[in-house]
């Protein structure tokens, strides 16, 4: 960013990107400190930061928060208390997902606190949750280091605490899948599991992995739960709401992700080959490219992981990949693969997290907030976000060998760290 750019906003920036920017050094800087000498504090410790952390990031946000959620996630809610389904009352791609996390916002505006502040208490929340089932999936010697380290994250509380996406109340869900496949409790994975998918549909893409660390025996119990939830869900829009079944399920699956903004399809605008958006000049081809590539890409990786990497390796390895190959993107996807990189423990991975959270915190910090320089941006981001896949695509190959030596060491409750480093009490 230049002067030139400066003097078009006046030359200053708003305080939501200096408090914010402030707030993303600090936390970026602890949490490469804490990777880098294996800090490991009580879990209650870790709690309090990310709480504290969080707290911080919606009170920054405040009147900043993005329109998704300030607007349409608010107008899901109020739909679903009036009785009535918003995947068929909203305008397309507003909300294309199953009514629970809208039962989720009905109950947060029942708070009747504003809504800025309210449509975040699930997002938070579940962050909480996440550094919970972080620090036992990781088990007692990584598992302290591992909660820091999401409680730490800027990349997870720009998801959860500036923007409020549902990305973390999926994460948890998902990761207590995992954790409950561990535990040896099928049944409850696949329950786990399939509210992940009914809170939104893309950890569909977590199902690989935690068939992974199932028992081949007994991957119908968990298959059923992970089934039976979002079809309970679906049920819900006819027999509860009144609306209609097949229109639902045309817009559940009509959904496409915005194209124009990341990876080749990012470069592919910028150097005016195609337009930007849901639909319009040259999107629906490159969606449908992109659709092909994204699932040879994922076939390809589990092909190649799943012999030689336990479940959550092999997740962190189909989060990458996606991104490689997607031509649809919105920035909270970037959330994805967090909480399975650093439970893997690569140093590449911390790199991707670490470039993964600057990406974001330029969205939100100036794309988001400063109008003025949306159009260096448009091109910026597109070209940054090579950068990032590039090292998403370095961590990929390097995930299955940090635990070549016992399988799925990497989360056994006595393992030890694939870095082989100490974890000081601090």
């Amino acid at each position: 960013m230049n002067v030139d750019d400066l003097s078009r906003i006046d030359g200053t920036l708003p305080n939501f990107t200096i408090a914010l920017g402030a707030l993303v050094t600090v936390c970026g800087g602890l949490f490469l400190t804490a990777y880098a000498r294996g800090w490991a504090p009580r879990l209650g410790v870790s709690l309090a930061v990310a709480l504290c952390i969080r707290i911080a990031a919606v009170w920054i946000a405040y009147g900043h928060t993005p329109r998704d959620v300030a607007s349409y996630f608010q107008r899901a809610g109020n739909l679903l208390r009036g009785g009535t389904d918003p995947m068929t009352h909203m305008p397309h791609f507003r909300w294309n997902f199953l009514p629970f996390m809208p039962i989720v916002f009905g109950a947060e505006l029942k708070t009747g606190i504003a809504w800025e502040l309210s449509g975040k208490i699930a997002p938070v929340v579940a962050d909480l949750v996440l550094v919970v089932l972080l620090a036992k999936l990781a088990g007692a010697d990584r598992g302290r280091n591992v909660a820091l380290l999401y409680a730490l994250c800027p990349l997870a509380f720009l998801i959860s605490g500036v923007h409020g996406q549902v990305e973390p109340v999926a994460l948890a869900f998902g990761v207590g899948g995992y954790l409950a496949a561990r535990q040896g409790r099928p049944d409850l994975a696949g329950v786990a599991m399939g509210f992940a998918i009914a809170a939104k549909t893309w950890p569909v893409l977590l199902v690989p992995g935690l068939l992974r660390d199932i028992p081949t025996r007994h991957w119908g119990r968990a298959l059923v739960g992970i089934a039976a939830v979002p079809l309970l869900f679906l049920l819900m829009i006819p027999v509860v709401l009144g609306d209609s079944l097949p229109a639902a399920v045309k817009v559940l699956a009509g959904y496409r992700s915005f194209v124009g903004g990341w990876g080749w399809a990012g470069l592919a605008h910028v150097f005016g080959w195609i337009g930007t958006g849901y639909a319009g000049a040259g999107i629906g081809p490159v969606q449908r490219v992109g659709s092909l590539l994204t699932a040879a890409a994922l076939v390809t990786t589990v092909a190649l992981l799943w012999k030689r990497a336990d479940g959550v390796v092999l997740t962190a390895g189909l989060m990458l990949a996606f991104f490689a190959a997607t031509a649809g993107f919105g920035v909270q996807y970037l959330l994805w693969p967090v909480p399975f990189v650093l439970l893997v423990g690569d140093r590449a991975g911390a790199v991707f997290v670490t470039l993964a959270g600057a990406y974001a915190a330029t969205f939100y910090m100036f794309y988001e907030a400063v109008p003025a320089l949306r159009g260096d941006l448009d091109v910026l981001l597109p070209v940054a976000s090579v950068a990032v896949i590039v090292t998403g695509l370095t961590a990929l190959p390097r995930t299955p060998y940090g635990n070549r030596q016992e399988g799925r060491a990497c989360c056994r409750p006595d393992a030890t760290p694939a870095s082989g480093r100490a974890h000081p009490e601090v």
